[in-house]
């Protein structure tokens, strides 16, 4: 192998096969670990931390207390990881489909992150990147050539709001976000709208001018907030950070719907 071409380590979690919302067609997304976001909203709690961990699933526990158990989290070589996910070709091929690497944050692990794309590059392989662009520029810039489309989300724009609800100031996000949209690259903004704490009217209209502004007519998808991740947090032995907020009702939702549809985006919910 040449220099500079090592086989990189990453750590990931889950491998999700035959995916349809990371990216054009039927897709095998890969879940990294680690993440620097402490989202109040995470329904991956098991993507937050780098290190592997133990999940313990209680309605199992008085059956078989061994099934019970799970690790989470594994070490894998980027060569390794392209040969778990290529028996995937015939449905990408068929879809207009491909590898999509998500999280977590993939941004986390840039060296693996590099290596595993390059691989799919040489390999004709479409590539995605689920991210929150809390990174480095430079670093995404050496992507732009091995990336076929980016999908990120916008969660709040003030940044001593995004501080509140992520625990992340969204400074380094809003101007990888800006210089990403002034791009040629195919890509799609998202916004989980949580009821309470980012669907405020003057969070979407901030959102669906600063959008406007960088990209015209860019796309943006709005995620209605759910609870599924509250069994995982129970499994993980944490406590879930909003115990008391429901998804957004169809009126909450509309009312969203509305608000951006002012601006020259394309809305999709």
């Amino acid at each position: 192998m040449s220099p500079g071409t090592a086989d990189e380590k990453g750590m990931i979690y889950k491998i999700a096969r035959y995916a349809i919302h990371d990216g054009p067609g039927i897709r095998t997304t890969v879940f990294l670990k680690g993440c620097p976001a402490r989202c109040l909203w995470c329904c991956n709690p098991e993507s937050q931390r780098r290190e592997p961990e133990l999940a313990k699933k209680v309605e199992l526990c008085r059956t078989c207390p061994t099934d019970a158990l799970e690790w989470i989290g594994r070490e894998i070589t980027a060569s390794e990881l392209i040969r778990e996910v290529e028996p995937d070709r015939p449905f990408w091929r068929r879809s207009g489909g491909g590898v999509t690497l998500s999280g977590g944050e993939p941004l986390f692990q840039p060296r693996f992150v590099k290596r595993f794309f390059q691989i799919c590059r040489e390999r004709h392989i479409h590539t995605a990147l689920e991210s929150s662009l809390f990174g480095d520029w430079e670093f995404l810039e050496e992507l732009m050539d091995l990336v076929d489309f980016f999908q990120f989300d916008l969660k709040a724009m003030d940044p001593e709001e995004h501080l509140q609800l992520t625990g992340l100031d969204n400074r380094v996000i809003l101007d990888n976000a800006a210089r990403l949209l002034r791009s040629d690259k195919p890509l799609l903004a998202r916004i989980p709208l949580v009821p309470g704490c980012n669907d405020g009217e003057a969070n979407l209209r901030e959102l669906g001018a600063f959008l406007e502004r960088h990209r015209p007519g860019a796309h943006l998808e709005i995620l209605p907030y759910h609870r599924m991740g509250v069994g995982r947090y129970e499994e993980l032995g944490r406590p879930y950070p909003l115990p008391d907020t429901l998804p957004p009702t169809e009126e909450e939702m509309e009312r969203a719907l509305g608000i951006l549809k002012d601006y020259a985006i394309r809305v999709i919910n």
